[in-house]
């Protein structure tokens, strides 16, 4: 199976290039894109631009290699990657290019084709994915296929190049073998040729290693010993200021020196980085760097040549110095050309490699750390047989999807780059801090003990505790936060992170700062995962039921509406209750699910007692609407057609949202309200008081009705405090002309109470509890 994520295809990648050899190089790359972009073909080609004709250097097709032969770019796909860099077909590719032979017997549907570019620019071939089926890739793949053409550029520049060097020799030794000896001045050529060839040849067999530091370490040493050169190097600018240049690798007379940076104006490494190469004959210790401090004194010849990208961008540069004055210098130049070009291939590769690391194991937001990065970092953490004990913080903060929904994901994204900040700043020494996504972070901390975590803990959480100002906006964040220890809590890495996780949901569930891992956790989220799975079961398999609580007018006690309310029974767990599933499908990603099924039950039950003769219940049927579906785009039009196919009218529904609810996109719910009232739905907000409510956001809501909470109504006769909010309640309710219901009412004294403070309906076991549909119609319905 192919990667499914971004970071999985770069850390696939990174992993594949580290192996790749100068020998098989394409077959290499191209049977890792086949398997990284899950293609059926994978093919790398040089064309001869003169000619038109593409050769294959390595196609990977359904699970081996393939032999083609040179074919005429004419009338092909490729032909238009040619002269475009780049075409992407999703299917019919075959009807697109009917002359293409090689697309029927490939049996590809799907084409996508990048151009491969020589260093400095100019068109060296084609890459190209196929497909037997419609062509889908991830977003990345370009990103992937740049980095891959890049490096096949690199490489085959490089080939061409020695290829051209080796006919050239050949052509030169040829000619001077036929014209004999005779004249001294082609003697000399004969020598310099020799001196040359030799210089390489040493040069590349004694080089071992393939790629890395190791090579460039080598590369440097046997191409000053091949040339009689006392000093070799090579640098490489600074990423920062291109004015500094850092040695990666120096040799003098032999031996390894120690690396340093140095500053390029004035100094012969300047002049190589303005004009690609530079000759000093006599006297160049006077222009060397004083970085040196007077070591190379003794210095006369200097040749240098610049390393450049594949798209001619400098990179750094490649020399040797001598203590002789230099005569001629034409060997020298030759084989540093030969072998600026692999150093370059060589920097260049680094650099992609530590590009395509830095995708796959760093989070692009924050630069922390990714999950990859992560749990490669917590396995040797745990596998170093020096840790006796660690600490890991799994750490949620609180109520940042807000400020996504209310301020955008942009500037969400710069407040989660201030709060990584603020975490790195709290940690001490030898402490890992990574982001896992979204708006979880980790923390790891080796030799650590329970009072040193929840120390560690406590800084995370002041840290964030003064306001982040972003941009002129102002926003305040919390967080919840896992702890679980190693070895105590969990034997391995997964266990551990699992541990944590399960604290950290208890932290957010019991509104804590700080929660450390229990045993009896791990138990709880085991129960609620089954709970979870069997209700998705029910929602699917719709084996819920409604029951129906009447509301009453408090002066009369007749029936104004009902409240219908979602019950389950399940034949393993039995009664489930409401308090405990509900919160369930909220934290699971199902209530969504869960209330258009209630809305369409009520609908449908409507139309039954219709159908059953019952008189038509007075008064609106209140269904309770989750916070995440009033945030669904199609609310309005689900419940309206849900209305519609059962014949039922929009005013005999009213929706109940909880005012926390409401709140946490005000302006988008003001929206909203306007259009539930103008089709006629009515609206009621549910649980008032309980949530952080807003007297200047309640008087622009198109609400008909306040309920007042029953955890207020319950101990309003001998809690003054309750009292005097639910009297407050009413007042601001009937100043801004809403009616209010009170829920619980379990006595007649209470009644009386709601009477006297204005309010003149409620719900509660005084009159009935919900009951099943056929009961409230026997008891309720006439």
């Amino acid at each position: 199976m192919p990667p499914t994520s971004a970071p999985e295809i770069f850390r696939q990648l990174a992993d594949k290039l580290s192996c790749v050899s100068k020998e098989g190089f394409f077959q290499h790359l191209a049977r890792s894109l086949a398997d990284i972009l899950g293609v059926d073909h994978a093919i790398v080609e040089h064309v001869d631009s003169h000619q038109s004709i593409a050769t294959t250097l390595a196609e990977w097709s359904q699970g081996e290699f393939i032999e083609m032969v040179p074919y005429s770019l004419q009338g092909t796909p490729c032909q238009q990657v040619a002269d475009h860099s780049r075409l992407f077909v999703a299917s019919q590719v075959q009807q697109r290019f009917p002359d293409d032979q090689r697309l029927a017997a490939l049996g590809a549907e799907g084409y996508l084709g990048i151009s491969i570019a020589a260093p400095g620019g100019g068109f060296l071939g084609v890459i190209a994915l196929m497909h037997s089926s419609v062509l889908r890739l991830p977003p990345y793949a370009d990103e992937v296929l740049r980095i891959a053409a890049a490096l096949a550029g690199v490489e085959l520049a490089r080939q061409l190049a020695e290829s051209h060097t080796r006919e050239r020799l050949l052509y030169k030794q040829r000619a001077l073998q036929r014209i004999g000896q005779r004249n001294e001045a082609l003697i000399n050529t004969i020598n310099a040729q020799q001196r040359f060839q030799h210089a390489v040849v040493s040069v590349a067999t004694a080089v071992s290693a393939e790629n890395g530091e190791a090579f460039l370490h080598q590369l440097t040493a046997h191409m000053a010993e091949a040339l009689s050169a006392e000093v070799g190097f090579i640098g490489l600018l600074d990423a920062q200021d291109s004015d500094i240049a850092h040695t990666l690798t120096l040799y003098v007379n032999g031996q390894r020196q120690s690396n340093f940076a140095y500053y390029l104006p004035g100094v012969p490494c300047h002049k190589v980085m303005v004009e690609q190469e530079c000759i000093v004959h006599e006297g160049a210790a006077i222009m060397l760097p004083a970085e040196s401090n007077g070591a190379l004194s003794w210095v006369n010849g200097y040749v240098g040549r610049r390393l450049d990208d594949s798209h001619g961008q400098p990179m750094g540069l490649i020399g040797v110095m001598f203590k002789k004055p230099l005569d001629d210098v034409e060997v020298v130049r030759n084989v540093l050309q030969i072998f600026a070009a692999r150093a370059a291939s060589e920097l260049e590769r680094q650099q992609d490699e530590v590009r395509i690391r830095q995708l796959a194991f760093c989070d692009p937001g924050t630069q922390l750390p990714n999950r990859a990065a992560f749990m490669r970092h917590l396995e040797w953490v745990v596998a170093d047989t020096q840790t006796s004990e660690l600490a890991l913080l799994l750490l949620d903060l609180n109520h940042f999807k807000e400020i996504n929904d209310t301020a955008g994901h942009d500037l969400g994204d710069l407040v989660l780059k201030a709060v990584a900040e603020r975490f790195v700043a709290s940690l001490t020494e030898g402490q890992y801090l990574a982001r896992l996504g979204g708006d979880e972070f980790v923390v790891v901390c080796p030799g650590v003990e329970a009072n040193g975590a929840l120390a560690t803990a406590q800084r995370l959480c002041d840290s964030i505790a003064l306001p982040f100002i972003v941009e002129q906006h102002s926003f305040e964040l919390s967080v919840g936060i896992g702890l679980a220890l190693y070895p105590q809590h969990a034997a391995t890495p997964l266990e551990l992170l699992k541990h944590a996780d399960i604290a950290m949901y208890q932290a957010k569930r019991q509104k804590l700062s700080v929660c450390v891992f229990e045993p009896w956790m791990g138990r709880f989220v085991a129960e609620q995962l089954h709970i979870a799975k069997r209700l998705a079961s029910a929602i699917a398999e719709k084996q819920l039921s409604l029951h129906f609580q009447p509301q009453v007018d408090l002066n009369s006690g007749r029936l104004i509406g009902a409240e219908a309310l979602c019950r389950w029974h399940d034949e393993e767990l039995g009664d489930v209750s409401p308090g405990k599933f509900i919160p369930i499908a909220e934290e699971r990603g199902m209530i969504v699910a869960l209330g258009s099924w209630v809305v369409e039950e009520a609908c449908r039950q409507l139309a039954a007692w219709r159908e059953q003769g019952h008189t038509m219940m007075p008064g609106q049927l209140a269904i309770n609407i989750a916070a995440q579906q009033f945030e669904e785009e199609d609310l309005v039009a689900s419940v309206l057609n849900r209305c519609a196919q059962f014949g039922i009218e929009a005013s005999q529904l009213s929706l109940e949202i909880t005012e926390s609810g409401i709140m946490e996109n005000p302006e988008k719910a003001i929206a909203i309200t306007e259009v539930l009232k103008s089709k006629g739905l009515g609206l009621s907000i549910d649980d008032f008081g309980t949530g952080y409510s807003s007297l200047a956001y309640l008087k622009r809501f198109a609400a008909d009705k306040i309920k007042i909470d029953i955890s207020f109504v319950r101990d309003m006769l001998t809690s003054d405090n309750d009292r005097v909010i639910v009297a407050t309640i009413i007042a601001m309710a009937n100043t801004l002309g809403l009616e209010t219901i009170a829920e619980g009412i379990e006595n007649q004294d209470q009644i009386t109470a709601l009477l006297a403070m204005g309010c003149a309906q409620g719900q509660g076991y005084y009159f009935d509890r919900p009951l099943p549909a056929e009961m409230f119609a026997h008891r309720w319905l006439r």
